[in-house]
């Protein structure tokens, strides 16, 4: 240390004396003890000695330690109150929990990262007091680390622990709340294949439970390491964890934008002013990927997922979502993966996932068991992905306890834990990309889509849109597709030989990456689009031409949802081009691919029936089952309702494809709503 330690606290009792800080400390001893921290800016000791300040980053529990004194003799009062420096520049800080190294231990660091895991608050003690079994007199003995220390002998009568016990009084000890949590490295920190990096921070006193599962934060506090142990045998390997001082929380909404230059943002409007931007993000997403008709359109509308509507908070507390949520169901080897992948590089705070999961966790969030017996909460992909997007491959393939919490993380956006005594509630304010294949392999176009994947109804509902992949041999577009493919691998060996001429240009992203992301960043952060009435009257136009289809064939046609998600869309699109107002060109692109989906997707012999999405069955297949229930009917006061007598009879209903009454009969029979006697015939349960 450049100081003694009685130099450091006539410097801190000077610093008091000098700044708003000797005010504030009174205050907050006053309010004792809701309020026991003094707060001090960095800026404001380097700004009062720039060598203190410096000399206080590389020796920090001395410096806390002599400060806290100070404050108790600047003050003359003996109310402990802690002392925490926050808001550490960024240049005076270690960021990345997986740059932390030996020479970092004992000192003051300052880890960005995102809350893993967050255990259960439980009181610790930190000075024990212990009563004599003989004389009767107490002894203070100061607590470290993890293990109860007991004194060695009675401070009254000297009596030695061998002979007489000693028992806490936990009255008149002094104990503060604690809790351990664990943070990990940004995911859009990360570069390439880098894995991110966990370390795990105390949090003690009036810090315990100021961070939750899923909080994207700043924690400064003093890098230490703790023995191993191998066999209940030392070990020569330690383990680091942060004693956390103070936490900085991510202000903005989004996330800091401290690492947007004035360059970066000219940059970004010169974008936005170049014209049709969403075309060019659209070209720079994973560019590898031949553009087919469905791929483009997808791809137009994964833009718009990026930068998604407005969130919305009405009077009354309503909460309307603004982030859209995008299903890709798809044959085999048609990119969905690669779309997936790219998507969550390109924006803030992406995810990608398996929806097996990877974690205890899975995909929402959990309670688990750590090595100490202690139950904490673990977020998964969803709350790690807030305010972002999760981008979840084998969505179809998720757990039986994240299908059951998914349905509130998409509408309500929010995650609920109830388990081992913890009860919490996590933000999972993301949008949702998800990938699926048909259970059987590949698409069969005689069945409606819900048939085909293994996903509940209710579930399908919660998308905005639903794009169907089907991979169709067509010989001109495969000629295309199959000289794309082969000249994207001739750049990729040109970019490895050092050419470079007009093919590779073709080839090279419109839009770097990295500007993607800021401009997103960017847009999602200040722009806050406004519905015009020219883009009202062409979304509530073609909600109502939709809709009025139900006299002709009294089909629904489409819901409020939908509504919905043509408002959200035509917002997104009116960001991506940072204007305020929603034009006539945006709301025009939102109904575009609104239709496309549900003629592709909600639709029956070309007839759009949202009721394929919603129950699983079409109007038409509806009624062929109610005609099936009246043949049964008629044949069991007849005689007996075989299988030969339903297909003969329906023949004389009009229902003449067998293969398609056989179909509705097993869906009937597996449902539960028919079963067969022991002569073969069917009958309905009543």
């Amino acid at each position: 240390m450049r100081y003694t330690s009685d130099e450091i606290m006539a410097m801190w009792t000077d610093f008091f004396s000098q700044t708003d800080y000797g005010r504030t400390l009174l205050d907050v001893q006053e309010q004792y003890p809701e309020l026991k921290s003094l707060y001090v800016k960095f800026d404001d000791i380097v700004s009062y000695n720039a060598d203190f300040a410096e000399d206080f980053l590389d020796n920090p529990e001395e410096y806390i330690l002599i400060g806290e004194k100070a404050m108790k003799v600047y003050s003359e009062s003996n109310i402990p109150v802690h002392l925490r420096v926050f808001q550490i520049p960024e240049h005076d800080r270690i960021k990345e929990i997986r740059k932390l190294r030996t020479a970092h231990l004992e000192k003051f660091v300052s880890i960005r990262g995102i809350i893993r895991r967050a255990t259960e608050i439980r009181p610790k003690l930190k000075v024990g007091v212990f009563k004599c079994s003989d004389c009767g007199g107490t002894t203070e003995v100061v607590q470290d680390g993890s293990r109860l220390t007991e004194p060695d002998k009675c401070g009254v009568c000297g009596k030695p622990k061998g002979k007489v016990k000693f028992k806490l009084l936990l009255k008149e000890s002094h104990l503060e709340d604690f809790q351990s949590i664990e943070i990990q490295d940004m995911p859009e920190d990360l570069r390439g294949g880098e894995q991110p990096q966990r370390i795990e921070a105390i949090l003690e006193d009036d810090l315990a439970g100021a961070v939750v599962p899923g909080d994207r934060v700043i924690l400064n506090g003093i890098l230490k390491a703790r023995v191993t142990r191998i066999q209940n045998v030392k070990s020569t390997e330690f383990v680091m964890y942060l004693y956390v001082n103070s936490v900085d929380k991510e202000e903005n909404d989004l996330e800091s934008l401290e690492d947007l230059t004035e360059e970066d943002i000219e940059e970004i409007k010169e974008l936005a002013r170049s014209g049709d931007v969403v075309e060019k993000i659209r070209q720079s997403i994973a560019p590898a990927i031949f553009d087919t008709g469905p791929i483009k359109m997808i791809k137009e509308a994964l833009v718009l997922q990026m930068f998604g509507g407005v969130s919305k908070k009405m009077p009354d507390g309503t909460k309307i979502r603004g982030d859209i949520h995008i299903l890709l169901v798809g044959d085999p080897g048609t990119a969905k993966s690669q779309l997936l992948q790219r998507m969550s590089q390109l924006v803030p705070h992406g995810i990608y996932t398996s929806g097996k999961g990877s974690s205890a966790a899975g995909l929402t969030a959990t309670a688990v068991r750590d090595d100490t017996g202690r139950w904490s909460l673990e977020a998964g992909a969803l709350v790690l992905a807030d305010q972002g997007l999760a981008a979840i491959d084998e969505i179809d393939k998720m757990s039986a306890t994240d299908r059951d919490s998914i349905y509130q993380a998409m509408e309500q956006q929010i995650i609920s834990v109830t388990k081992a005594g913890i009860y919490a509630t996590l933000m999972s304010r993301c949008s949702v990309l998800g990938a699926a294949n048909p259970k059987y392999g590949r698409f069969d176009p005689r069945d409606s889509l819900p048939e085909q994947i293994d996903l509940p109804i209710p579930l399908l509902s919660r998308f905005d849109v639903i794009f169907k992949i089907m991979d169709i041999p067509d010989e001109t577009q495969d000629r295309d597709m199959a000289d794309y493919i082969l000249n994207v691998h001739l750049v990729g060996e040109k970019i490895m030989l050092g050419e470079d001429d007009i093919l590779v240009e073709q080839h090279t992203q419109k839009i770097p990456p990295e500007m993607i992301k800021k401009y997103v960043k960017y847009a999602k952060s200040y722009v806050v689009p406004k519905l015009s009435d020219d883009a009202m009257r062409i979304i509530e136009g073609e909600f109502l031409r939709i809709r009025g289809k139900f006299k002709e064939n009294y089909r629904v046609s489409i819901t409020p949802r939908q509504l919905e998600a043509m408002v959200r869309l035509a917002e997104a699109s009116a960001r991506a081009r940072l204007s305020d107002i929603v034009t006539e060109e945006d709301a025009q692109r939102a109904v575009r691919i609104v239709r496309a989906y549900l003629k592709e997707v909600a639709s029956e012999d070309g007839t759009m029936d949202i009721d394929t999405i919603y129950s699983g069955i079409s109007k038409t297949k509806r009624d062929k089952l109610h005609i099936l229930k009246d043949i049964i009917r008629e044949l069991e006061e007849e005689d007996i309702a075989t299988e030969s007598a339903i297909l003969k009879r329906a023949e004389e209903y009009g229902l003449k494809d067998k293969d398609e009454v056989l179909r509705l009969l097993d869906k009937m029979h597996n449902s539960g709503e028919l079963f067969l006697d022991k002569h073969g015939g069917y009958k309905i349960v009543k």
